[in-house]
């Protein structure tokens, strides 16, 4: 009985040590082979969570359109949900996902209030689905597509100025340029430089308090405008007078072209006057014999 007893202790003893080598030899397989390849898994993970992120922004506008507010409630639940696993890291600035975060929770108060203001629910959801594709498309974010729509903004507000018109007219128009660039300006933080969005907004306080005075100062105002419009080419990435004149070389080797091309123009222009020179010395020469 005692031996009967021993071996099947021993038995069970050794069982149990070759179950905890087994348990250790595969959980050190396993942790190697995750450690092989955790920067693959982890950007897929990343890239996955905001592509659904933008997709769920993308739903939850299109609900809101449709007046459908329980699906835009489920939508906004999972938008919430979502933030908690995406990592930033690379994709944006401080300031970028801030200014995400604040956009995620000015919809969900513009949920609670939509019966009263249908409209701010609809801006809020705009801003939020412009910030989530800034975010997951930098080449080309929908975003910049507000660059004709804020300009045209702005070219209304100096029309008015020229015409000296009433501070209620001027009012009006920085409300609505006012109301574009705040329906961008999450996505533009997710993008742009910190210091870009804080000329912007010191230049539409100080053209706010402009418009919104009393005796309108004409000539601070179109100075104001004049400013105004270089920070809107320079927020939209576009240059002055773009529109006007493309160049045919894009990026960093634009100066290299300008320099061809005006070495082009002198040469071009060096012959002709060495042709013109050359033609009247003949005829002096012709003239004397």
């Amino acid at each position: 009985m005692t031996r009967t007893f021993r071996s099947i202790t021993g038995w069970l003893a050794v069982s149990l040590m070759a179950l905890l080598l087994w348990t250790n030899t595969s959980y050190g397989v396993s942790a190697q082979s995750d450690e092989s390849i955790p920067n693959v898994n982890k950007k897929v993970s990343s890239s996955y969570t905001i592509a659904q992120l933008n997709e769920e922004a993308a739903v939850l506008y299109r609900r809101v359109l449709e007046n459908n507010m329980e699906e835009v409630r489920a939508s906004i639940t999972r938008i919430s949900n979502s933030l908690q696993h995406i990592s930033f890291e690379g994709q944006t600035s401080v300031e970028g996902i801030h200014a995400l975060s604040e956009t995620v929770v000015e919809v969900k108060e513009a949920a609670v209030k939509f019966k009263w203001d249908k409209d701010f629910l609809q801006q809020a959801s705009a801003k939020l689905r412009l910030a989530a594709d800034s975010l997951a498309n930098s080449a080309k974010p929908l975003w910049l597509q507000y660059y004709k729509i804020v300009k045209s903004d702005l070219d209304a507000f100096s029309l008015a100025a020229n015409e000296n018109q009433s501070s209620t007219i001027l009012a009006n128009r920085y409300a609505v340029l006012e109301e574009h660039y705040e329906t961008i300006r999450p996505a533009a933080i997710i993008r742009l430089e910190p210091y870009q969005i804080v000329q912007m907004d010191a230049w539409l306080s100080h053209l706010k308090g402009l418009s919104n005075a009393k005796v309108s100062d004409t000539t601070q105002l179109r100075s104001m405008i004049a400013h105004g419009e270089e920070l809107v080419n320079q927020l939209f990435g576009r240059e002055k007078d773009e529109s006007a004149f493309v160049p045919f070389v894009q990026g960093p080797d634009r100066r290299v072209a300008g320099l061809v091309i005006s070495s082009v123009i002198v040469a071009v222009l060096s012959y002709a006057g060495y042709r013109k020179y050359h033609a009247q010395q003949n005829d002096i020469f012709t003239y004397r014999h």
